[in-house]
């Protein structure tokens, strides 16, 4: 298994911290041997790792690097050369992309049985996945990148959205 986003993520988490893989190990109750074989890929992210550096450091991103690396989908950690993690960049860039999204997801009917789309429709109809998919990366940096730099939990914040969904009747318990 390659060195993968997940693996650089925990190694990063855990630097910022100042913590050797020894005192992780002692932390999450695993051996360093884990810790190590985690950092350096050849072992999947444990769900642990990630909850724990979400919890106790609220350091979102392991988990979410993790997570996308389990499944092959979902928002990571915006880190290429022209990205600009700034509260105020990533909040501007938010808005933007939610403008896009909701233009986009306005310019197609889904009222329409998805038997009778014509070809022409099925193409916006994609253009507006994707735009939504890039409002959700946006928004997910967004809620990141405010809960670290103004001290939010990142694990409270959506405990407290699942039980607003639980209220709501949305979700089970």
């Amino acid at each position: 298994m390659k060195r993968g986003r997940a693996a650089n993520a925990v190694k990063a988490a855990r630097q910022a911290t100042g913590m050797t893989q020894q005192q992780l190990s002692f932390e999450i109750y695993e051996s360093r041997e884990a810790v190590s074989q985690q950092e350096n890929g050849r072992y999947r992210v444990q769900p642990n790792i990630s909850k724990y550096f979400a919890d106790k450091h609220n350091n979102p991103w392991v988990a979410l690097e993790a997570a996308a690396e389990y499944t092959g989908w979902g928002p990571v950690k915006l880190d290429g050369e022209v990205v600009d993690l700034h509260r105020a960049s990533v909040a501007m860039k938010t808005k933007e992309e939610l403008t896009e999204a909701l233009q986009a997801i306005e310019s197609v009917c889904v009222a329409n049985h998805p038997r009778t789309i014509r070809e022409y429709d099925k193409q916006h109809l994609e253009e507006a996945i994707l735009q939504a998919i890039d409002a959700i990366v946006a928004l997910t940096q967004y809620v990141a990148v405010i809960c670290v730099d103004y001290g939010f939990s990142w694990l409270k914040m959506w405990q407290k959205h699942r039980t607003k969904l639980q209220t709501k009747g949305f979700i089970k318990r």
